[in-house]
């Protein structure tokens, strides 16, 4: 054999081999899966009684088939009154609803949403309330008020129900308005062993 035919045949033989790799994935040289699933103990959805802490399965499927990518996902909680670790293990440090839990991995996230029940909480009042806007507003500032009146606004985690219609920007409690739709507006904090939350709904015209 030719060394030009020899290095042509090593060269196709190195393609194949890499194609061969790269069918399970999305992409290229990246172990990007084609979506994430987030379940507890087989439920799509969270369900945490306060102190107490549950585990999150994060599910990535391929090309290929599934795996367990709970240890290797990147995981966030939108509630200060439930904390996730590294590995998915969810506490719940105070009552609070539309908790939602992410787990992201190669640039694809999936999520499950419920309720913390149970612990130490308090009421946060969230205004303005149950308000209808219309979307060349462009933004909406929102306040939070714990029990004792206290404005509580910058230290607020803020969450919104739907990102297609409501997203909020780096300043505590501003909302830049997306789309016309319906959604719930969420604000926590937490100090301690006790929670605090309140959440309100929003229309967007």
């Amino acid at each position: 054999m030719r060394s030009s035919e020899r290095k042509g045949w090593i060269i196709g033989v190195a393609s194949f081999a890499l194609l061969s790799l790269g069918a399970g994935c999305t992409g290229f040289f990246v172990n990007q899966p084609n979506s994430v699933a987030v379940t507890q103990a087989g439920s799509s959805t969270l369900s945490v009684s306060a102190p107490n802490t549950v585990q999150l399965t994060a599910t990535a499927s391929y090309n290929s088939g599934t795996k367990d990518v709970s240890k290797s996902a990147s995981w966030q909680s939108s509630s200060a009154c439930a904390t996730v670790n590294s590995t998915g293990a969810v506490k719940g440090i105070g009552a609070a609803s539309n908790v939602t839990i992410t787990a992201s991995l190669g640039g694809v996230s999936g999520s499950i949403t419920g309720s913390v029940t149970g612990g130490t909480g308090q009421t946060l009042t969230i205004a303005p309330a149950n308000q209808t806007v219309s979307l060349a507003t462009g933004t909406v500032q929102f306040s939070a008020t714990d029990s004792n009146n206290n404005d509580v606004t910058n230290s607020a985690t803020w969450t919104s129900g739907n990102t297609s219609f409501l997203t909020f920007s780096s300043t505590p409690g501003l909302a830049n308005l997306v789309a016309a739709g319906s959604t719930s507006v969420s604000a926590s904090l937490s100090s301690g062993a006790t929670c605090a939350s309140g959440s309100t709904n929003i229309t967007i015209q």
